[in-house]
């Protein structure tokens, strides 16, 4: 992570200390992570949208698209749903109108019942150490049945820059609220926006932690699953990978897919973080994710945004 050239920020974080014994645990292991985990890298951005609820909050819906793009097309959905909802004439003919905007032009930002919807961009961290990336912490909560944990795609997850946090979260924010992309490992446009970004949304929210495979490949660690909601969820993901993906991706010898099999189930029994199957080592790790602010609101799609897919109606009229 590159820290040169950039303003310094007038943001203003927020920090109390929790008061119940099982926040004051959570928010010395987050800064013991902090020291441990020094290095924080940024990684590819999600995309979403947020609904403006007043008083700087914004509540924060499905992020999980890779491209602007995406994020519109979900964001048309959802407002279609709302029409499932409404007796209401007038706002009914609003919502089709809006959603049908969102289905021939690329807006990122519509309103509706006086409500503004925005298509928004949050960018994703990992910690490293000496010995690679974060693993999930001790505190983090890793049930076995993931579908009942709520994660920032939930509906109930509000976005505040201005609320404050433990000690923990603080120094996080300290840390993401100047990072961008490093000037030599990304296009000059992608590094300028990353820059900007910077100054002109000065705040930010961290949202709850996301989690991911990674493997040790050639002295590095490369990520090889998208982002999930708990530590239980990620290691589901890599167990399907060993049995299903690997058979698929390479001929395998029958000892080989013995190993596979066998690490599945080793993770099915056990919940651990770190495990190796023919000499590869993987990794389960921490994404951390921060949604930048300015005075009006979170940010969206950066020009320099990878966004290769036009809007579905006027893909339609091309075909």
């Amino acid at each position: 992570m590159s820290h040169e050239e950039h303003a310094r920020s007038p943001a203003v974080v927020r920090v109390e200390r929790p008061t119940d014994p099982v926040g004051a645990i959570t928010d010395h292991d987050a800064v013991s992570r902090t020291h441990a985990y020094p290095v924080v890298r940024i990684g590819a951005p999600l995309f979403g949208h947020a609904v403006d609820l007043g008083d700087g909050r914004w509540q924060v819906h499905a992020l999980l698209d890779h491209t602007p793009q995406d994020a519109r097309n979900t964001l048309a959905h959802r407002l279609r749903e709302r029409l499932l909802d409404t007796t209401d004439p007038a706002l009914a003919a609003e919502v089709t109108a809006v959603a049908q905007l969102l289905d021939r032009e690329k807006i990122d930002e519509v309103v509706v019942a006086g409500q503004i919807h925005r298509v928004i961009r949050a960018d994703t961290f990992a910690r490293f150490g000496p010995d690679g990336p974060e693993p999930p912490r001790p505190t983090d909560p890793d049930p076995r049945d993931f579908t009942d944990h709520d994660s920032f795609c939930d509906e109930e997850v509000i976005a505040d820059p201005a609320a404050a946090t433990g000690v923990g979260t603080a120094m996080l924010k300290v840390d993401l609220l100047t990072a961008h992309y490093p000037r030599a490992l990304v296009p000059a446009d992608v590094y300028a926006d990353s820059v900007a970004a910077v100054r002109s949304h000065p705040h930010a929210a961290v949202l709850p932690a996301r989690y991911a495979a990674a493997e040790h490949v050639d002295g590095a660690w490369q990520p090889i699953s998208h982002a999930v909601a708990t530590p239980q969820e990620a290691r589901d993901e890599l167990a399907f990978t060993f049995r299903h993906i690997e058979p698929r991706h390479r001929p395998l010898t029958p000892d080989q897919n013995a190993a596979y099999q066998q690490a599945a189930d080793h993770l099915d029994r056990n919940r651990i973080d770190e495990i190796t199957a023919l000499g590869r080592r993987f990794r389960i790790t921490r994404v951390e994710t921060l949604l930048r602010f300015s005075p009006n609101g979170p940010e969206g799609p950066r020009p320099s945004d990878h966004d290769p897919d036009p809007p579905p109606e006027a893909a339609a009229n091309t075909s």
